[in-house]
C-alpha cells in the first residue's frame, strides 16, 4: 500500500487551510526534501503506537500582548491500519479558543504540528490584519531554506531522551517585515524524538520584546503524555472556558 505521508494530504487538511503550510518544494520524494522537512512531513512519527490512544498536549500562551491562558489539545488515534497507518481526530483547545479541524485517515506521521501552526497564522493574521498567505509562505520557505536542524536531549517521563531541534525565525532578513516590526524576531523551535509517543515533544514561537525581558507573545504546545483510548479526555467536565492564568 502507498503510504499516505503529509505533503500530499495536506491539500484537503482543515478545508485547504494548511495547504501553504506543506514544504516550499512539496514532493513525494524525501530525498529532495529540506532536512527539516524531512523530519516534520516525512517521518512516522506515530511508529511507536501500535493500538488506539490519545496523545495530550498542554498548551500554554503567555507574554505581554494579550490574554494569557492554558489549555490542552488531544490527538485521539482511533483506528491502528496494517501499513501502521493511522486514523487521528483532534480536540484542539476549548471554549472561546476551540478550532475544529478536520480528521486524519490511514496517516503516516503526526499532523498535531501543522495544526499549531495554523492556529498561528491565524493568529498573527487577527493581531496584525496582515494576509495569512504570507505568513504561511514565510513559515514554509523558512523550513525549505534557512532552517537550523541539530541533535539535542531533553527530559521527558522521567528520563533524558535524545532528540532534534528545528529552529526558524520566518521573517528575519525579509524587506517587508517593517510592515509588522513586533514580529520580525518571531523564532518557532519544534523538539522531536523518536523515544516519545509521536514523535513531537514540544513545538514552541517565541516574539520577544526589546524593551522588555517579558515576552510579546509566547505559545507553546508540549507533550504530556499518551492516555489509554477509553480514558476520559483531559478536559471533559471541566468549565468550557479555557483556564485563565491568575
Amino acid at each position: 500500500m502507498n503510504r499516505k505521508y503529509i505533503i500530499p494530504a495536506l491539500v484537503i487538511a482543515a478545508g485547504g487551510l494548511l495547504a501553504a503550510i506543506s514544504p516550499a518544494n512539496a514532493t513525494t520524494d524525501p530525498k529532495v526534501l529540506s532536512p527539516a522537512n524531512q523530519a516534520l512531513f516525512t517521518s512516522d512519527h506515530m511508529a511507536s503506537i501500535k493500538e488506539p490512544g490519545v496523545l495530550v498536549y498542554d498548551f500554554e500562551r503567555k507574554g505581554s500582548l494579550g490574554d494569557a491562558f492554558k489549555d490542552t489539545i488531544e490527538a485521539k488515534i482511533t483506528k491502528v491500519w496494517p501499513d501502521g497507518g493511522k486514523d487521528v481526530t483532534f480536540h484542539f483547545l476549548s471554549g472561546a479558543h476551540h478550532i475544529e479541524f478536520r480528521n486524519f485517515e490511514d496517516y503516516v506521521g503526526n499532523p498535531i504540528f501543522m495544526l499549531f501552526l495554523e492556529r498561528d497564522v491565524r493568529e498573527l493574521h487577527r493581531l496584525t490584519k496582515g494576509g495569512a498567505v504570507y505568513f504561511r509562505n514565510r513559515i514554509r520557505n523558512a523550513l525549505a531554506g534557512s532552517a537550523t536542524v541539530k541533535p539535542t536531549s531533553f527530559g521527558f517521563g522521567g528520563k533524558t531522551v535524545k532528540g532534534t531541534e528545528i529552529r526558524i525565525e520566518p521573517f528575519a532578513n525579509d524587506p517587508l517585515n517593517d510592515r509588522y516590526p513586533r514580529f520580525a524576531k518571531r523564532s518557532y523551535v519544534f523538539l522531536l524524538s523518536d523515544e516519545v509517543p509521536g514523535g513531537f515533544y514540544k513545538v514552541d514561537s517565541f516574539t520577544p520584546d526589546p524593551s522588555s525581558d517579558t515576552p510579546l507573545l509566547d505559545e507553546s504546545m508540549t507533550l504530556r503524555e499518551l492516555q489509554p483510548a477509553h480514558q476520559k479526555r483531559a478536559d471533559e467536565g471541566r468549565d468550557k472556558v479555557a483556564e485563565k492564568v491568575k
